[in-house]
C-alpha cells in the first residue's frame, strides 16, 4: 500500500509497473527533471522498490522543497548517518558478548556532552529525557515543597501547550497558582513587556518560551532573565523551537534550568530530549522518580543507603532508554561542526522572501516581521482551516513539505531547502487557491464562445428528446439484498438491512392503491455522503442534505478507468501520479467537476461477500476493495473538485483504516465541504470526459447522506 508522509519523502505507486522487472527490494537511485506549474525546473531524486503487495513504488528523496524545521528537520546525509549509527548499535547489541552496556552508556554520555557543547553547559549539568514535558515534570516534582507551594508559576499563553497541560494538572497537587499571560493585543504571541508586567515577586517559577511554536516569535531573553533575577524567581527556558538555529548559552545570561528536544532544527529523533540544571541548584533538587542510575554508583545495592548522585545524574532513574539519544548523536555532531551564524543568516533571508510573497497574496503574517524578533519559521493565516489543509496537501503532491495547524500555514526553510522552492510554493499556492475559489457552481468563468444560457437549455432539451443525449442510470437497485458497509462491532453500530414493508396493495388496507414504507440507512446502496457525515465536515452550515447548495449537484464528471488494475489487484490504489497521467491523455480536471473511479466493482453486487470482500482474518479491520491513495485526494482537492465517487461500498479503499490518515477520502473531502458518492453502477457506459452527472440527495432534515438515483447525461455519437 502506498504511504504518503511529508511531501519531501513521499511514496507513489506506478500505475503500470515496467514489464520484465522481477521481484527486487530496490534499484539504484535515479533523477528526473520536471517543470512545475510555476515554470521552475526542479530535480527530483527517486528510489525504486517493491511492496509486499507486488506494486512498484517510487520514493521521492529530494529534500529541496522541505519547509518543516519547526517539526522534524533534515540535514545533508541524515539518512545515511542515522542508518550507520543504528547499524553500529545493532551490531553491538546483538553480539554474543558483554560489551553492550559499556557501549550504550558511553554513547548516551556522548549525547549529553554534545548538548553541553551546544549550549555551553558545564559537565554534569545535562541529562537525557524523553521530551520537554517529561523534563519539566521531573524538574517541578524535584523541587522542595517550600519553593512553589503557596506561590505563583508564570507562563505565557504562547507556551508549548503540552507544558501548560502539565502545569495546570500539577498546580492543585503541589499548591501553586498557575498564572497565564494572555497574548498581546493584536499579536499571535506574548510580548516581552507584557510578560514582564505580569511578573511580580510572588512568582516562584517562570517558564520562558525562547521562541514560540505558534508564531515563531522570539522573546527578549536577556531582559526577561534580568527581570527574573530582580524578582528572585527561578526560571526554566524552553529552547525547543530555535536550538540549533540560534546560538544559546546557559551562562550568558545565566539561567536556572533549560528543557529542549533534539528534533526540529537539530534534526534528531523523538525521544531525545534534554534537561539542564544549574549545578548550584542541583544539590537541593530531589527527583520524585529515582532508581539505580540516580546514584553516584549505579551498582550500589544497599537498600538502606540510597543517595542521589551529586550532579544531574540524580534525574536518571532506572535502566536508561538510550536508542533515541544514539540515533540523534550524528545530527548533534554535524551541527556543532557548522557555522550557525551562516545557517541563521540564510534562514532569515529565506523567511524575508516568504513574507514578501505572502504580502503580495494578502496572506496575513502571524510572525514578527523583524528578523531579530523571530525564530526560523513563518506563520501565515489562511482563509480557513480547510483551505490551509487543502493547500498543504496540494503542495505535498508536488514535492513541497509544509504543514498547518488549523488555519495557520507554517513554513520553516532550512539547510536543505532550495531558495527557488519559495517562489514555487507561492506560485502553486496562488494557482491552487484560484482554482478552489472557482470550484463552487456559479463562480467559474464562462468558456469562450459559450451559448447564452437559454440556448444551452434549448439544445439540451432537443438533445434529450432526439436521443442525442443518452441518460445512463448509475444507480444500484435498493432492497433487502443491497450490500451494506460492515464496521467492527466494537467500533460502531452498523446500518440495519434495507427492509420494505407493504402498507397496501389494492386490498382492505388500501383498495385503490399500492404503497410501501421503508427502513433504511442514509448511506445504503448507491448513496450520497454530505460533509456532516464525517467529523472533519461537522462545522459547515451548508453541510447537510437539506442545507447544501443544489447548484453543486449537477456538474461535469471525469471518469478514470481503473478496471483492469482493480481486476488484477483488489487493493489497487489510484495515486496522484496516475491522475496526472490520465489528465495528460484526456484533459485537465476543472474546478467544480466530479471525479469518479471506474473499477467495474458493481459487477460484484449480486453477492454481498464478493462485493464487500472482507479480510478472512478476524483480527483485520477492513476489506479488500480499490480506492484512492491519500495523495490522490490531496491532488484532486487542489484541482477544486466538487466531489469524488467510487463503485465500491464506500468512497475509500477497503483497507483505508490503516492509511495515514485513516480514510483519507472521507477525512479530506468532507473537511473541504465536498461530497462523496458510493456504490455507483454502469460507469463503463460513461466517457472519460464529456458527461454530466446529476446527484440530488433526498432533502432529509439534518441529513448526513441519502440514497439517491444517480443519472449521467452522455452525448451520443
Amino acid at each position: 500500500m502506498p504511504r504518503t508522509g511529508a511531501a519531501g519523502n513521499r511514496e507513489e505507486a506506478l500505475v503500470f509497473p515496467p514489464p520484465g522487472l522481477g521481484l527486487f527490494a530496490a534499484v539504484p537511485d535515479f533523477s528526473l527533471w520536471l517543470v512545475t506549474r510555476s515554470g521552475i525546473f526542479r530535480r527530483l531524486a527517486y528510489t525504486w522498490y517493491l511492496t509486499r503487495q507486488g506494486q512498484i513504488m517510487l520514493r521521492n528523496t529530494d529534500p529541496g522543497g522541505y519547509f518543516l524545521y519547526h517539526s522534524i528537520g533534515l540535514y545533508p546525509g541524515k539518512e545515511a548517518d542515522m542508518a550507520a549509527a543504528m547499524a553500529d548499535f545493532s551490531a553491538v547489541w546483538s553480539a554474543p558478548d558483554d560489551r553492550q552496556w559499556g557501549y550504550v552508556l558511553r554513547k548516551r554520555q556522548d549525547f549529553c556532552q554534545a548538548w553541553g557543547r551546544l549550549i555551553n553547559a558545564p559537565k554534569g549539568s545535562v541529562t537525557h529525557v524523553d521530551n520537554v514535558t517529561e523534563a519539566l515534570h521531573r524538574l517541578v516534582r524535584a523541587m522542595p515543597e517550600g519553593w512553589l507551594k503557596g506561590r505563583t508559576v508564570l507562563v505565557g499563553e504562547d507556551c508549548f501547550p503540552s507544558l501548560h497541560f502539565l502545569l495546570a494538572g500539577l498546580a492543585p497537587k503541589i499548591g501553586f497558582t498557575l498564572k497565564t499571560v494572555p497574548r498581546s493585543p493584536g499579536k499571535a504571541w506574548v510580548e516581552t513587556e507584557d510578560f514582564i508586567a505580569a511578573w511580580d515577586r510572588e512568582v516562584a517559577l517562570a517558564l520562558l518560551t525562547w521562541v514560540t511554536s505558534t508564531a515563531s516569535a522570539r522573546m527578549d531573553y536577556p531582559a526577561m532573565v534580568a527581570h527574573g533575577r530582580d524578582m528572585g524567581s527561578l526560571m526554566v527556558a524552553d529552547i525547543t523551537q530555535a536550538a540549533g538555529l540560534l546560538p544559546f548559552d546557559v551562562m550568558a545570561p545565566k539561567i536556572d534550568f533549560v528543557i529542549s528536544t533534539s528534533l526540529k532544527w537539530l534534526c534528531g529523533t523523538p525521544g531525545a530530549g534534554v534537561l539542564y540544571a544549574d549545578k548550584a541548584l542541583i544539590p537541593e533538587l530531589q527527583p520524585e522518580i529515582r532508581g539505580w542510575f540516580s546514584q553516584n554508583n549505579p551498582f550500589s545495592w544497599d537498600l538502606d543507603k540510597f543517595a542521589y548522585a551529586p550532579d544531574i545524574r540524580r534525574f536518571d532513574t532506572g535502566t536508561p532508554g538510550s536508542v533515541a539519544a544514539i540515533a540523534s548523536l550524528p545530527a548533534l555532531r554535524w551541527f556543532t561542526a557548522q557555522d550557525q551564524g551562516a545557517i541563521a543568516a540564510r534562514n532569515r533571508a529565506m523567511v524575508d522572501r516568504i513574507i514578501a510573497r505572502a504580502d503580495a497574496m494578502d496572506l496575513p503574517l502571524l510572525s514578527p516581521r523583524k528578523a531579530d524578533r523571530r525564530g526560523g519559521a513563518c506563520m501565515l493565516r489562511m482563509p480557513d482551516k480547510a483551505e490551509a489543509a487543502a493547500l498543504v496537501g496540494a503542495l505535498g503532491v508536488e514535492g513541497y513539505s509544509v504543514d498547518c495547524r488549523g488555519d495557520i500555514l507554517r513554513l520553516s526553510p532550512g539547510i536543505v531547502t532550495d531558495d527557488a522552492a519559495i517562489d514555487a510554493v507561492f506560485d502553486i499556492a496562488q494557482q491552487v487557491m484560484q482554482r478552489r475559489r472557482a470550484r463552487f457552481a456559479g463562480r467559474g468563468a464562462a468558456p469562450a464562445g459559450a451559448d447564452r444560457p437559454a440556448a444551452v437549455l434549448d439544445n439540451l432539451g432537443a438533445g434529450l428528446l432526439s436521443g442525442g443525449i443518452r441518460i445512463v442510470d448509475c444507480t444500484a437497485p435498493l432492497g433487502p439484498r443491497t450490500p451494506l458497509l460492515r464496521l467492527p462491532e466494537d467500533m460502531a453500530k452498523n446500518t440495519p438491512p434495507v427492509t420494505i414493508h407493504k402498507i397496501s396493495e389494492y386490498d382492505a388496507d388500501g383498495p385503490f392503491f399500492a404503497w410501501n414504507w421503508l427502513k433504511l440507512g442514509e448511506h445504503s446502496g448507491t448513496h450520497f455522503d454530505a460533509p456532516h457525515h464525517w467529523l472533519t465536515g461537522r462545522d459547515f452550515a451548508d453541510g447537510y442534505t437539506d442545507t447544501l447548495d443544489v447548484q453543486r449537484l449537477i456538474a461535469p464528471v471525469n471518469v478514470i478507468d481503473c478496471s483492469a488494475q482493480a481486476a488484477a489487484d483488489p487493493d489497487f490504489l489510484l495515486t496522484a501520479e496516475a491522475v496526472k497521467a490520465w489528465e495528460a491523455r484526456h484533459g485537465a480536471i476543472n474546478p467544480g467537476e466530479w471525479v469518479v473511479m471506474r473499477t467495474d466493482w458493481d459487477r460484484r453486487m449480486h453477492d454481498a461477500e464478493l462485493f464487500l470482500n472482507p479480510d478472512p482474518d478476524p483480527n483485520e479491520d477492513g476489506s479488500h476493495s480499490p480506492g484512492p491513495s491519500p495523495d490522490c485526494i490531496d491532488y484532486l482537492l487542489g484541482r477544486g473538485i466538487v466531489g469524488w465517487g467510487t463503485q465500491c461500498v464506500g468512497t475509500d479503499a477497503g483497507m483505508a483504516g490503516a492509511f495515514s490518515p485513516p480514510y483519507p477520502a472521507h477525512n479530506y473531502l468532507h473537511r473541504d465541504n465536498c461530497f462523496g458518492l458510493a456504490s455507483l453502477c454502469n460507469l463503463d457506459q460513461l466517457p472519460p470526459k464529456g458527461a454530466i452527472l446529476i446527484v440530488p440527495p433526498l432533502k432529509i432534515e439534518k441529513g448526513t447522506g441519502s440514497p439517491l438515483r444517480v443519472l449521467a447525461l452522455v452525448p451520443e455519437g
